[in-house]
């Protein structure tokens, strides 16, 4: 933190492992700050990836080093979390396990003959539609899922014509294994929903991404986002009405028929799961956000007017997961023997300088947090 309270980085050093299993990766962390004279018991804070040895909960780094610094913060990279709660709910709805089988063959078909990707751009410019590559489904850049889904719903009718004439020219069985899975209504329908889900969760991930990010932010983005997702599963929802909207081209090149109650079976029997699995993903990895959003209590802009009916009440629950987390180590009685009682007491009162408040518990001694 500089002198005007913001938060600065610096790049301490590389340090040399002579392996990669947490307990090595502790103790070289532990000893590098010791060298440099930082108190690892005054540690507040530390971000690692989701690989078990840093993320684990009883024996990663993480976990190693709160033993030192209990109080310290473990945050997760968030975007690495998203991508991880998206390939988990797509691996485990075997609707949507498929089509990006589906799609990844699609793409190995394409990428690895310049021929028949030649052949594809020549239909794209025949029927007028953008000269646009099938990206990879890459379970490790979950964004590749949105650019590779986009890309062969723009491109739909072209390569289902590609590949069948690809098939009637050289009787590749590929190529006919291929047009059949993207002409199951199933598979088209998955390809719409899919071009709807993953930009939504695209938002999230950019918006985590911003240089300088309300920490307090991330819940309401969070809870944003679920919201946005269960308006995919209304029968009326955007990707669907863009569908039904593209039912006649489509009728043109497939043999498909769409109805509004096929789409709906597929809702119910592929889209749900898929979603409710996705949502609880992004739930679950979000949890201990809980006690970083409470830090928005110190925040005097977000308190309420004096003459709000949530004045006299606001940051209570706040106060009680702060407490809960950094309170933790308090003993169960006073020096003097007196039993502690949690209490919670708000007092505010304005200054001339703004407003100011001052979050008050009493255990028979006075905890003050103030903000002006």
């Amino acid at each position: 933190m500089n002198m005007d309270g913001q938060p600065v980085e610096h790049f301490l050093d590389i340090v040399p492992l002579k392996a990669t299993d947490a307990k090595t990766i502790y103790s070289a962390l532990v000893e590098f700050m010791k060298d440099k004279n930082i108190q690892i018991s005054k540690l507040v804070g530390m971000g690692f990836d989701g690989a078990a040895t840093f993320s684990g909960k009883h024996n990663g780094v993480q976990s190693l080093l709160k033993k030192i610094s209990p109080h310290a913060l473990f945050v997760h990279c968030h975007c690495h979390f998203l991508q991880l709660a998206c390939v988990q709910a797509a691996n485990a709805t075997s609707g949507i396990k498929h089509v990006y089988i589906t799609l990844t063959t699609l793409w190995k078909f394409f990428h690895y003959s310049p021929k028949r990707a030649e052949s594809l751009k020549a239909v794209q410019q025949v029927l007028d539609l953008p000269a646009l590559k099938v990206v990879k489904p890459s379970d490790t850049r979950w964004l590749s899922h949105e650019r590779c889904v986009k890309a062969v719903k723009a491109s739909y009718s072209a390569i289902v014509t590609a590949l069948n004439n690809i098939y009637e020219q050289t009787h590749a069985p590929e190529a006919l294994g291929i047009s059949k899975a993207l002409c199951r209504p199933s598979t088209l329908v998955a390809i719409y929903l899919l071009d709807y889900v993953p930009p939504q969760v695209a938002k999230l991930s950019r918006a985590l991404q911003t240089e300088r990010i309300d920490l307090t932010a991330i819940t309401p983005l969070v809870d944003a986002t679920l919201n946005t997702l269960d308006d995919a599963m209304l029968p009326a929802a955007n990707w669907v009405l863009e569908l039904m909207d593209a039912k006649n081209e489509i009728e043109e090149v497939t043999d498909i028929t769409l109805t509004t109650e096929s789409i709906a079976t597929f809702q119910g029997q592929v889209a749900e799961p898929f979603m409710r699995m996705l949502k609880a993903n992004i739930s679950s990895r979000f949890i201990s956000q809980d006690i970083v959003s409470s830090f928005s209590i110190f925040d005097p802009k977000k308190v309420p007017a004096a003459d709000s009916s949530d004045f006299h009440t606001y940051g209570e629950d706040l106060i009680d997961v702060l407490l809960a987390h950094y309170g933790a180590e308090l003993p169960a009685k006073t020096a003097g023997g007196d039993e502690y009682t949690k209490e919670a007491l708000i007092s505010r009162e304005p200054e001339r300088s703004g407003k100011h408040f001052e979050a008050t518990y009493r255990r028979s001694r006075k905890v003050t947090c103030t903000c002006s």
